[in-house]
């Protein structure tokens, strides 16, 4: 009875101390027999024959057949009732009924506040892990996943149990771990009582359990299947709360057997070879390990608090002894406990930290790296020292990216201490290299942009050197967004401390606002210095210190990342510098407005150097602001993100749902009205910068940004009329290929209007009749045939003029230079005479200068090429709007006149023999050479679609054919479509070798050897030796540059080389020479060229398909739609290679059109071709839209 009446005590005391609460939770039914024998605990399950038990089930039957009876019984009765329902909603969520020893009464007054804190976790994720449990579950593990009860109340059922059989309850601490491991087996009291044994017994039953081979455990499972971060939480819980528990009731202090029996078991799991055993026993100890981490840090709070009092009281002029005895006695147990802690953390640490944290398994890693920095910030005076801290540091290098952030992470906790800082010098003078060079170089750019976070903190610190600074700056360059956003805050950051640094050297930024008093027009506002522009100076200053770079890099070359690889820069990608302003835009608010922008590159800075030196504020203020060229360069490009950003975010607005009609109103009429200011401002910006080739370039792209169906709407036609006669002075004033690329492109943009179409035709027109005109007055009375016979002047003008032609030939019909336009003042007919040919015959004559010859000069050689290489990319776009137009006629049934076709045969063969004979001239890895072959491949494979569009319509049902049946056709056309002959198969084989060779010299590879019967390798096709080779870091990234320039050329001829096997140009004769030629050094050289020489297997594909599956055949057309005239439109990669570094955008609408006929004819294996010139076949009709293209990556 003692222990009864003990126990109901218990109940008492606890009920009475402790919150109710009103959750409502089942019942536990299955933990029944093992609960408290006292009838108090059983009064209230309801399936026991007890007394009280049977008492509460027929009240609420029999309530009724009562009421007649005698008033005590009815009185007991309601007292019995009113009892229950008082009494109901505290047992619920947590049975107080398993208290069940008289000597556990000190472990169920436990503190409100921790009970309050955990009790509404613990019943919501009962039902998750529940739903895993099978049904004969009981004991322990059933307590802590499934009763729903609180961690606390199951703690202390265990102390008792404890208590009353110390083995058997230790077997369940194990069994409970063995359990959550996945593994149904167990241990005994027995084991527990040998604990030398427990490694053996632990490697029987992982021997045991391995044989069932499971791989998902718990801990790694989805929380559908009973596992996930719930399962975790709730058996770190159990051991945090088991720990705590202990301490509380001094059991850990008392049975350090305790303790030392869970040490070896656990200890002996985590070491073990079986991955489920090692990762879920790693996850109790260290909970352990925390938990006493947690209890030290208590003991050392309440020493410091008992020593405090002492001291107060000793200070005292009337001491209570007493009270000072008993503090001291206090600190003295405290210090004890301590040393015990202390003693099992050490242990703990050792057993298990320093072995799993390097474990194979990386989650293992990652909790240890989590565990070990809860530690130091619970308990710093343990662990907060260079012995611990070190094994972070280690853990920077680990292997597994994962891990590696989550370092990062657990490291930025500690830095963000500033308690700590002074702690963590050490550390970082150790480990701060290996941090700046993750941020740099790791290979994962999430590990880079959590590296840049940490960084950023360790700058607030000051614990950054200069160098590591500026590392960290450059990586706003970066080519991932991802790691630009984050080291946005680190650059804006030393932005402003520039500024703030430069402000103070001129007296402060009050004097300086005193200086500056704002103007009286808002418009004059942006004109006049003010400090915005001084924090744009230092922006600049910033972007210019870590843009530069020690080797110059061609336009079509950046570095990938800040000293790291180099790479390509595809077209229509945008320069670093203005990948960095958009970035910036949300960082540094005073680039947002780029009406100061605006006023800042139009102030006429010539006046700031003529005043001198002064103390003035405002004078210093102008000195500070002065810009210079590669100043003003870097602004355009921080104006023009600016300006692409705040428009776009205007056209967006008005898609947003929560903005209201009259914002979105608003939002339109301040985007037209930007669109008016910027066309305002492009023309000024162009006229000071105008003479600067880069700067005009950078102004004419403005003009992309703005929507001109704007001056439609504003009736404002005249002002975009004014624009585009700007434009079309830069185009024709300017040499540059950059400005004149942008040129085109801002006509291009201006052609997309419909409503304004007819006023960007005319602004075209006028181009053709001062480009022609000028061709004219340069070709007269002068033979363009010959090589060296024209000085560098002329051969540079005509070569401008022809570059110019060959741009604005790609929006534009090429028809107009097949006519002769007569001169506006005739003075006679010798002048008459020399105009008698039209423009493209005298393009067709330059061709014949590609043959060198000898004795000329260096720079002349190098004009003539330069020119000759123009008159390609003319004659390409030439032939494509030919290609375009037969293509036309055989669509529609109708005939191209003779006298057209005989001429386009002509020039066509005047080409090829022209072409030809370069092949033949030139030797080696010559740049000429190659445009000749590439030109060469595109003028034969362009026309052989005609073919392949002639045999479909040919296919085709005639239902609207009409007059124009193919029947009818003139099929004189076909004199364009012939097939590559073996002599010039023999000079473009030629001519891949030699890049070949150079390619795999430049990149240290080895290609195959020769076959027997393959021509002898020509002496002159050899790369030469790289002497720069070895000479130092310079020649390193030029020998880099000249790799990557060298496998974008061979891809370019490669693809056109592949294409013209899948059209049917090359290997018509069904030799398949080309192919295996193509495949000998396939493995060879690099991925890029794999894939290029990959598009050979269509043919292959598509021959199997033909054979196996013709009733598939009428369903192939059906893609056609796909690649229609409208939606080919602009593939820039495949067009900058066929162009030679043309705009991809111009010359979309020829390509496109002829190429989107030889993409739906699947007939005669021919395979889908995107564009005229790169071989970029799919495998399969079918995939067209999925199987994009790289060969010009």
């Amino acid at each position: 009875m003692s222990e009864a009446e003990s126990s109901s005590a218990v109940d008492e005391v606890a009920s009475s101390t402790r919150r109710k609460s009103g959750r409502v939770s089942k019942r536990p039914d299955r933990f029944a027999p093992a609960t408290s024998p006292t009838g108090s605990a059983k009064r209230k399950r309801g399936d026991d024959n007890d007394s009280g038990v049977e008492a509460d089930e027929p009240l609420s039957e029999e309530d009724s057949e009562q009421s007649s009876e005698g008033e005590p019984d009815e009185e007991e009765l309601r007292e019995r009732r009113r009892k229950k329902k008082v009494k109901a909603p505290a047992r619920k969520p947590a049975p107080k009924k398993a208290k069940t020893n008289g000597d556990s009464v000190s472990l169920a007054i436990r503190p409100a506040t921790k009970a309050s804190k955990k009790a509404p976790k613990r019943p919501r994720k009962a039902p998750i892990r529940k739903s895993a449990l099978p049904n004969e579950t009981e004991g322990l593990y059933a307590d802590v996943f499934a009763s729903g009860d609180r961690l606390e109340d199951v703690t202390a059922r265990w102390v008792a149990r404890f208590n009353e059989h110390e083995a058997k309850a230790v077997a369940e601490v194990v069994n409970l771990v063995l359990r959550a491991t996945g593994c149904d087996l167990h241990i005994t009291e027995d084991d527990i009582a040998d604990p030398d044994n427990a490694p053996n017994r632990i490697a029987e039953i992982q021997e045991e359990f391995q044989q069932y081979e499971i791989t998902e455990y718990p801990l790694i499972a989805k929380a559908k299947d009973g596992g996930g971060n719930a399962f975790r939480n709730a058996l770190h819980g159990f051991f945090v709360t088991l720990i705590q528990t202990a301490a509380q009731s001094g059991l850990l202090y008392e049975s350090a057997e305790l303790i030392e029996n869970i040490s070896v078991w656990l200890g002996a799991m985590s070491s073990t070879g079986n991955r489920p055993f090692r990762h879920t026993s790693t996850v109790a100890s260290l909970a352990i390990t925390t938990a006493l981490a947690q209890v030290a840090a208590d003991i050392v709070e309440n020493t410091a608090k008992r020593t405090r009092q002492s001291e107060a009281e000793a200070k005292k002029s009337r001491v209570n002894k007493a009270r000072v005895t008993a503090a001291d006695q206090e600190v003295e147990e405290y210090n004890q406990k301590l040393q015990v802690v202390d003693g099992l953390l050490d242990d703990w640490f050792s057993v298990v930290y320093v072995h799993r944290y390097r474990d194979v398994d990386a989650r293992i890693r990652v909790d240890s790296v989590i565990a070990l920095t809860d530690w130091i910030i619970t308990y710093p005076d343990k662990f907060f020292d260079g012995t611990k801290l070190r094994y972070l540091g280690w853990v920077l290098s680990d292997p597994n990216p994962p891990t590696r952030i989550e370092v990062l992470h657990q490291l930025a906790r500690l830095f963000r201490d500033e308690d700590k800082l002074t702690g963590l010098k050490t550390f970082t003078e150790r480990f701060r290299p290996r941090i700046v060079e993750m941020a740099t170089q790791d290979a994962e750019i999430n590990v880079r942009a959590a590296a840049v976070d940490l960084l950023d903190i360790l700058r607030e610190a000051g614990f950054l050197e200069p160098d590591d600074i500026d590392s960290i700056g450059k990586l706003i360059f970066d080519s991932d967004s991802k790691v630009r956003k984050a080291v946005v805050g680190f650059f804006a950051e030393n932005v402003n401390a520039a500024y703030e640094a430069t402000v103070e050297d001129m007296g402060g930024e009050e004097v300086l606002n005193e200086a500056l008093a704002p103007p009286d027009e808002d418009d004059e506002a942006h004109h006049n210095p003010r400090l915005e522009w001084l924090k744009l100076k230092c922006l600049v200053d910033q972007l210019l210190l870590y843009d530069e770079d020690e080797v110059e890099l061609p336009s079509q070359i950046q570095r990938m990342s800040p000293g790291t690889e180099l790479g390509l820069i595809a077209a229509g990608v945008e320069s670093r510098r203005l990948l960095a302003a958009q970035a910036l835009y949300d960082a540094i608010p005073e680039i947002r407005s780029w009406e100061v922008l605006a006023g800042y590159l139009l102030y006429d800075h010539s006046q700031t150097v003529q005043s001198g030196g002064s103390e003035d504020p405002e004078t210093m203020l102008r000195q500070n602001c002065q810009l210079e060229e590669k100043h003003e360069t870097v602004l355009l490009d921080v104006l023009n993100a600016v300006v692409r950003i705040k428009l776009q975010r205007l056209a967006e607005a008005p898609k947003d749902k929560k903005r209201t009609k009259v914002q979105r109103e608003s939002d339109k009429e301040d985007q037209a009205d930007m669109a008016r200011r910027l066309s305002l401002l492009i023309p000024q910006l162009l006229k000071k910068f105008g003479a600067l080739p880069e700067a005009a370039a950078l102004c004419l792209r403005l003009e992309r940004e703005l929507n001109l169906d704007v001056f439609e709407e504003l009736r404002q036609n005249a002002a975009l009329a004014s624009l585009l006669d700007d434009i079309n002075k830069q185009f024709l004033t300017h040499h540059n290929e950059r400005v004149i690329g942008e040129a085109i492109i801002s006509i291009l943009h201006a052609q997309g209007s419909e409503e304004l179409k007819d006023t960007v035709d005319l602004k075209v027109q006028a181009l053709w009749d001062d480009l022609i005109n000028t061709f004219d007055a340069l070709r007269r009375n002068r033979d363009f045939s010959i090589r060296g016979n024209l000085n560098k002047n002329t051969i540079v003008g005509v070569s401008n003029v022809v570059l110019k032609m060959a741009q604005l030939v790609t929006v534009s019909d090429a028809s107009v230079l097949d006519e002769v336009i007569t001169p506006a003042k005739s003075k006679g007919k010798g002048k008459k005479a020399a105009l008698a040919t039209p423009p493209i015959d005298s393009v067709l004559q330059i061709l014949d200068r590609g043959v060198p010859v000898e004795d000329i000069d260096a720079e002349i050689e190098e004009a003539d090429d330069a020119l000759v290489r123009h008159a390609m990319s003319v004659m390409l776009m030439y032939f494509m709007w030919k290609c375009r137009e037969c293509t036309t006629h055989v669509e529609e049934g109708t005939s191209m006149p003779d006298d057209e076709l005989m001429a386009l045969v002509e020039r066509r063969d005047t080409c090829v023999t022209a072409l030809m004979r370069i092949l033949e001239s030139r030797k080696g890895v010559d740049e000429v050479r190659l445009d000749a072959a590439n030109l060469l491949l595109d003028v034969y494979t362009m026309f052989c679609t005609l073919r392949v569009k002639k045999s479909k319509i040919a296919k085709t049902p005639k239902k609207t054919q009409g007059r124009g049946s193919t029947a009818d056709v003139n099929d004189d056309w076909e004199a364009l479509c012939r097939d590559i002959d073996g002599d010039t198969t023999k000079l473009i084989l030629q001519t891949l070798t030699a890049w070949e060779n150079n390619l795999a010299k430049l990149t240290s590879k080895r290609l195959e050897e020769p076959d027997v019967d393959d021509d002898p390798i020509d002496p002159d096709d050899e790369p030469e030796s790289d002497e720069e080779e070895t000479t130092g870091e310079h020649a390193v990234s030029g020998k880099q540059v000249r790799a990557i320039l060298v496998e974008q050329s061979l891809a370019a001829f490669g693809g056109r080389i592949v294409h013209a096997v899948l059209v049917g140009a090359l290997d018509s004769d069904g030799s398949s020479a080309v192919r295996k030629r193509l495949e000998r050094n396939k493995l060879k050289l690099t991925p890029t060229w794999k894939e290029v020489v990959n598009h050979l297997d269509a043919v292959k594909q598509r021959k199997v398909a033909k054979k196996s599956a013709k009733p598939a055949k009428p369903a192939k057309p059906a893609a056609k739609p796909a690649k229609s005239k409208d939606t080919v439109g602009v593939d820039s990669e495949e067009e900058e290679e066929e162009e030679e570094e043309q705009l991809e955008v111009p010359g979309d609408e020829i390509e496109d059109e002829e190429m989107a006929d030889a993409d739906a004819e699947q007939t005669n294996g021919v395979e889908d071709v995107h564009e005229n010139g790169d071989a970029d076949g799919d495998g399969d009709g079918e995939q067209d839209a999925e199987e994009e293209s790289i060969l010009g990556d």
